[in-house]
């Protein structure tokens, strides 16, 4: 493998977990505006969003988080190929595509309790409390 042709992926790799991290800000600030606002319907106070619109929030943020997922275990996994084709140890990044797998599984938990109760007006906060599941 050429030097270039390394480099290029490494880089590819580094940019893919860049997007992926500021793509999970905008997921956060999706959450702490929910929350936010789920806080002031707790405290009786006139709320900035309609349950409508917390519910899609909640379900949109829930597909998004899935979707950044599965983005990761490709990076995880071409993390791995690139250290195969290297001749690196690849045991700690197999451990890193299970994690990414069993996440995906957390997240597809989170999203069908967000699906299920979308018709319910009332949001419940276990359903926003963790912008990762």
């Amino acid at each position: 493998m050429n030097k270039e042709n390394l480099q290029n992926r490494q880089l590819k790799i580094i940019d893919g977990q860049l997007i992926g991290c500021i793509l999970y800000i905008i997921s956060l600030i999706a959450s702490i505006v929910i929350i936010l606002n789920q806080r002031k319907v707790a405290l009786n106070k006139e709320q900035f969003l309609t349950s409508e619109e917390s519910q899609t929030i909640a379900l949109t943020n829930k597909i998004f988080i899935l979707l950044l997922i599965i983005f990761f275990l490709y990076l995880n996994y071409e993390s791995y190929t690139l250290a195969k084709d290297t001749k690196q140890d690849t045991s700690s990044l197999e451990l890193q595509i299970i994690g990414s797998i069993l996440s995906i599984v957390v997240a597809l938990i989170g999203l069908y309790v967000v699906a299920t109760n979308f018709e319910n007006t009332n949001l419940q906060t276990a359903e926003i409390e963790n912008p990762f599941a």
